[in-house]
């Protein structure tokens, strides 16, 4: 018989780690971090296996660890996840060794810290898996499907004995940027467990198109009345998108520069998004000097400021009321300086020395969330599609606590077995 244990992901976005147990190995479903803490030492599993469904932080950032804690670990990914992965925490380096000259603590504690030793460790065990195929791993058979949400990310079907269990990671019915579906039709029917996540299982919203013209307007309004836009977003798939959307309607504005910041937004478009043409937008990946000078649409990493060039941007254009922000993103974790502005109307940023600076927002600040996520309506379908006999145990992860009870009573009143893991929380399947 096989145990669920969940170590993350429980009752919170991100940090995703849920290890499988059968015949004496243990298979981890991602292997996490969250951008606003860090967990003791007991939420870091020991694995033999880690299945890596994408390359988002909240589901790699702590690979190294499971290296740590298990020399000879073996990763399942698709190439592109495992190549955007060693990008990722390649940058995490980058980030922790220019903090670490500033004088800024690395968060982590000596036993999590990782190398580029640790790293290409992880590329050399890193397991070829295509979609649609099965990889066997000891006593576990996996099998990645498209999940819709960036590239390279799957769901995952694994097979210990007679027994299925689905986990979807991050999954978009209306599909990516390169137009690909969830493969919801190569699952196997009526797992014995469904591990789906629920970041916005507490809300409908528009449809994507929707949700892009809003975007379009929200920019077109801001240079009509000739303030200068601001664009946190994420370097994987949302600087893709935004950018896309700007492009159509760069001509209309001759007297605005357009540019696109941030060396890993450049490198994944290079890696992942090649077919993807931005027309008539600059570039860089630094922050051009003369953009102070120039009325200008900036759209920089990170999506939520609490790094890289766009926390830069914001303490800069946070208190001028001729700026317009627009966020395109729904979700913002609790250390995000946009996060507080949005609830308090207060941004706080940390200076070199670790002391705190409050800054006001004058700035106009508007949210559109271009999710690559699905809503309430989606994530039911996915289930409906996948569990059509509603004999299977859904677990609710990945999402808050007010969307994982919404999207429970919906499903619930549809006839459907959910649970919503507690940390640590262990199940016989």
């Amino acid at each position: 018989m096989a145990k669920l244990k969940f170590y993350g992901g429980t009752e919170e976005v991100g940090n995703v780690r849920i290890t499988l147990d059968y015949n004496g190995k243990t298979l981890c479903l991602d292997y996490g971090s969250k951008q606003d803490h860090e967990d003791d030492d007991q939420a870091f599993p020991r694995s033999d296996y880690v299945v890596v469904s994408h390359a988002h932080l909240d589901h790699v950032g702590n690979l190294p660890l499971s290296l740590k804690l298990n020399p000879g670990t073996k990763y399942i990914g698709t190439d592109m996840t495992k190549r955007i992965t060693e990008y990722q925490l390649n940058d995490i380096l980058k980030i922790n060794e220019r903090r670490k000259k500033e004088g800024v603590p690395d968060r982590n504690p000596p036993g999590r810290q990782f190398s580029l030793d640790d790293i290409l460790a992880i590329k050399d065990g890193w397991l070829p898996a295509d979609y649609n195929n099965t990889t066997r791993v000891g006593d576990f058979d996996v099998k990645l499907v498209n999940a819709g949400h960036i590239p390279g990310s799957a769901m995952t079907e694994v097979t210990c004995g007679t027994d299925k269990i689905v986990y979807t990671g991050d999954v978009n019915l209306e599909g990516n940027l390169q137009k690909e579906l969830p493969g919801l039709n190569l699952l196997q029917k009526n797992p014995k467990a469904l591990i789906i996540e629920s970041t916005y299982g507490g809300e409908m919203r528009d449809s994507i198109d929707k949700q892009e013209q809003t975007f379009i307007r929200y920019v077109e309004e801001a240079i009509s009345k000739g303030k200068n836009v601001f664009v946190p977003a994420f370097a994987i798939e949302r600087m893709q998108r935004v950018g896309s959307l700007l492009s159509r309607i760069r001509n209309d504005h001759s007297d605005y520069e357009f540019y696109m910041v941030s060396p890993s937004y450049l490198k994944m478009k290079d890696m992942a998004y090649r077919d993807i043409a931005l027309a008539n937008l600059t570039e860089s990946a630094g922050l051009p000097n003369e953009y102070k000078g120039r009325k200008s649409v900036i759209v920089s990493t990170s999506g939520f400021c609490t790094g890289g060039i766009s926390s830069k941007i914001l303490r800069e254009v946070i208190e001028n009321k001729n700026y317009t922000i627009i966020v395109p993103s729904g979700f913002l974790p609790g250390n995000s300086p946009l996060k507080s502005a949005v609830d308090t109307g207060y941004a706080e940023f940390s200076n070199k020395g670790g002391a705190k600076v409050k800054k006001k927002l004058r700035a106009e600040l508007k949210q559109v969330k271009l999710s690559a996520h699905s809503d309430k309506s989606g994530l039911v379908k996915i289930v409906e599609t996948v569990c059509p006999n509603k004999t299977t145990q859904i677990y609710l992860v990945h999402g808050e606590p007010s969307s994982q009870a919404t999207l429970t009573q919906e499903l619930v009143s549809r006839g459907y077995q959910v649970r919503i893991p507690k940390k640590y929380e262990e199940f016989s399947v």
